[in-house]
């Protein structure tokens, strides 16, 4: 994960880098959730391809801290299926809302629309989506 932040450029919502001290600290801690997302598909295993770190910033609300995927994989339906498990994880586990953050770089402005096109509401600088209106989004990526 350390390793995959530090040099995942262009879809990298925050742009923040972790090293492995950083990861341990994030997943030791209860006021956050990580997730990590391998691919496999009909051209090859692509190893680690995604890293969503959310923090409990209130009792009903998830801040998406961390959203970065490898370029490699884009236009795969991956971001689908990344949100269809954090929106679903959020609802399970009691939570209202996710809230997303876009931080503009030099090098990032491809996904400047990323929560815009997945159905977020802008609020202010942040980003918010309903979890308990959240309609699942088509994918074809299946949980292994």
């Amino acid at each position: 994960m350390a390793q995959l932040s530090q040099r995942s450029n262009q879809f990298n919502l925050r742009t923040l880098r972790y090293t492995e001290a950083n990861i341990e600290h994030i997943a030791a801690s209860p006021d956050y959730y990580t997730f990590s997302f391998t691919l496999e598909d009909k051209f090859g295993n692509n190893g680690l391809i995604c890293v969503v770190i959310l923090q409990k910033i209130s009792s009903n609300v998830l801040f998406i801290d961390t959203w970065f995927m490898s370029c490699r994989v884009l236009k795969r339906g991956m971001e689908n299926f990344t949100l269809n498990t954090i929106a679903g994880f959020a609802k399970d586990n009691g939570f209202d809302s996710l809230k997303g953050e876009y931080i503009a770089t030099a090098k990032n402005g491809m996904v400047a629309s990323h929560y815009k096109d997945l159905g977020f509401k802008q609020d202010g600088g942040y980003w918010l989506l309903n979890v308990n209106e959240y309609l699942h989004k088509k994918s074809f990526i299946s949980k292994q």
